[in-house]
């Protein structure tokens, strides 16, 4: 599937904790469709994501096997409240990305600078595959 194919299908999915599927998505399962769909990559994730543990302790479990980015696409952006990371999204291309965003909102598509404005710190990673 190609990018563009995949952000039709997914594009206003509800956000779902825990989802990573066509029906519904939290912010990390968009990233595993994302790459399971477009570049055909199965991302390695730890049995904290799917023990519905909280997102740090998913993040820092699986945050090993990616490697600094920058903002281009196919890059993950890492939005940081405080020091914490809170939220995910692919960067779609270099100014845009694509997120769900949570209860009641979903899947989405927003400029990186308004989301870098919401959080107080933004981290680009690429996939290491190691």
């Amino acid at each position: 599937m190609n990018k563009n194919d995949f952000i039709r299908k997914v594009n206003r999915l509800p956000w779902a904790d825990r989802a990573c599927s066509f029906e519904a998505v939290d912010c990390w399962g968009l990233i595993v469709l994302y790459f399971r769909h477009v570049t055909g990559i199965e991302i390695h994730q730890t049995p904290d994501y799917e023990a519905g543990r909280d997102f740090i302790t998913c993040y820092d479990g699986d945050r090993v096997f990616w490697v600094p980015g920058n903002r281009s696409e196919g890059c993950i952006a890492v939005f940081y409240r405080g020091e914490h990371p809170d939220h995910v999204g692919v960067v779609i291309d270099g100014n845009r990305c694509l997120h769900s965003r949570g209860r009641g909102e979903g899947v989405r598509i927003d400029p990186l600078p308004v989301l870098e404005r919401a959080f107080t710190k933004t981290e680009f990673l690429k996939y290491g595959d190691i």
